[in-house]
């Protein structure tokens, strides 16, 4: 992971302590329809931003950003650090959500799949990606993610990785 992430740190350079973003980097929540939820859950999901991620999740979801939020804070002060410049300069690109099929359950729930696309490390990057979708007083929520096959090839310093390491 460290090695991951010097390359990166290297690589796409560094500055110095972490701003909050605007432009392609600015992450804006948008809970107003099923399918803007579910962009906006992934789009923090794969920045590691988890404080954004938990306001537009529910059960299986939220559970599941909290581990990876208690994973990322268990690391070394330094680790962790290097780790944040990693994912900030890789998720660079804007997110687009490319829904393929939405699926009504009962409940005004959604079942929606599609493929996730952006550029990662310079390179096109796409993924299928499964999300459930409910109601909320507030909005929409994604309870469920399932992430699928990633269609294109990795970068070869992510060749191999453990899932919690891929984009």
């Amino acid at each position: 992971m460290i090695a991951i992430g010097l390359v990166v740190f290297f690589g796409v350079g560094s500055g110095a302590e972490p701003v909050e973003a605007e432009g392609p980097l600015a992450l804006t929540i948008d809970d107003s329809t099923p399918e803007r939820a579910a962009e906006s859950f992934y789009d923090a999901w794969r920045r590691r931003r988890w404080a954004q991620a938990l306001e537009v999740s529910v059960g299986a979801a939220r559970s599941d950003v909290l581990q990876k939020q208690a994973r990322d804070d268990a690391l070394p002060r330094e680790e962790r650090i290097v780790v944040e410049r990693m994912w900030d300069a890789l998720a660079r690109a804007p997110l687009t959500m490319a829904l393929d099929e939405a699926e009504m359950l009962s409940g005004d729930r959604y079942v929606l799949r599609g493929t996730a696309e952006y550029d990662f490390v310079n390179r096109p990057y796409r993924r299928r990606v499964e999300m459930v979708v409910v109601p909320s007083p507030d909005g929409y929520r994604v309870s469920d993610m399932r992430l699928g096959e990633v269609l294109t090839e990795l970068p070869p310093m992510f060749q191999g990785a453990a899932e919690e390491e891929r984009p």
